[in-house]
């Protein structure tokens, strides 16, 4: 009798793994093993997932994955794309690097005046779109795409945003363009590696 209660007990332990392994069950305290969100602190940058409730006070709230465009188009910058940036930039702060936004969100009108200018410079509209995107292929105009230190900081900017280019995943941020030191997307969910640089923009 002492050896089948002892079995059942090794027999209920193991059924008690798998099914927090597998995710039948929650975890005693209740909270789901899948953060709702990622927040980043103020003061420091650092980020933390939570599992249940909202970022507290002194927080930003990052999301949990990739930031993509909406169906309408915004007139200002994503903001949890905002706050990725500005919890990357308070890190590379402490880090001795200064991050700024050169180009941001942009109206559409903007981009398709860029987009032009863009042709005339390089001669022709494949030429451009390495450079340049249409209107309706840039995600400057959707609010999910920036230019760091482009144009500013000399030499210091470009290593800020090679910093940013090498701790950006922490935040959700990611370099696009082999060609574009300086453009980043919200690509990934914070603290997931960055896809490969794509040569160009088109």
């Amino acid at each position: 009798m002492r050896l089948l209660a002892i079995s059942k007990k090794i027999g209920f332990i193991f059924s008690l793994i798998f099914a927090l392994a597998t995710g039948l069950i929650s975890p005693a305290n209740g909270a789901s093993a899948t953060p709702i969100d990622y927040c980043a602190n103020t003061k420091t940058g650092k980020v933390s997932p939570i599992t249940e409730g909202i970022c507290a006070q002194g927080q930003l709230s990052l999301g949990v994955g990739p930031i993509e465009h909406g169906k309408k188009r915004p007139k200002a910058m994503n903001p949890q794309f905002k706050n990725r940036f500005a919890a990357a930039k308070t890190a590379a702060k402490k880090k001795g690097y200064k991050l700024q936004i050169t180009s941001g969100w942009r109206s559409y009108s903007y981009q398709k005046m860029l987009f032009e200018r863009a042709i005339k410079r390089n001669g022709s509209v494949a030429a451009a779109s390495k450079w340049v995107l249409p209107p309706g292929k840039s995600n400057h105009p959707w609010g999910i795409a920036v230019d760091v230190n482009y144009g500013s900081g000399g030499a210091n900017g470009k290593k800020a945003a090679a910093w940013l280019e090498k701790n950006g995943y922490k935040y959700g941020l990611c370099r696009r363009y082999k060609n574009e030191w300086w453009h980043f997307e919200p690509l990934v969910a914070p603290g997931t590696k960055c896809p490969a640089l794509e040569p160009y923009a088109s």
